[in-house]
């Protein structure tokens, strides 16, 4: 065993505002926090990763420079038929 201890790692929350699946059956997925940030693809998974792909790209490139991250304030919200979810990005 090592006798050091591994580095923080920042970890933030990314909220994830799910579509139900459109005319095409694909599903849509927006960060609730962050402007710009969407994706689209043949399931909740698939959607859900290109934001999150997004999310951590965006957040990690602010962070490492000591920029403020632009947080939506009020955040959006999810509309009739819309969910939320929260996903753990470890930088």
């Amino acid at each position: 065993m090592s006798d050091t201890t591994p580095p923080d790692v920042p970890v933030f929350n990314c909220v994830v505002i799910v579509s139900p699946r459109d005319a095409e059956g694909q599903v849509s997925a927006r960060a609730a926090e962050l402007s710009g940030m969407e994706g689209r693809g043949k399931s909740e998974r698939e959607a859900l990763s290109q934001v999150v792909a997004q999310f951590k790209d965006f957040v990690s490139r602010r962070y490492a420079a000591g920029d403020e991250i632009p947080w939506l304030q009020p955040p959006l919200t999810p509309q009739p038929g819309e969910q939320q979810r929260f996903i753990a990005v470890h930088l």
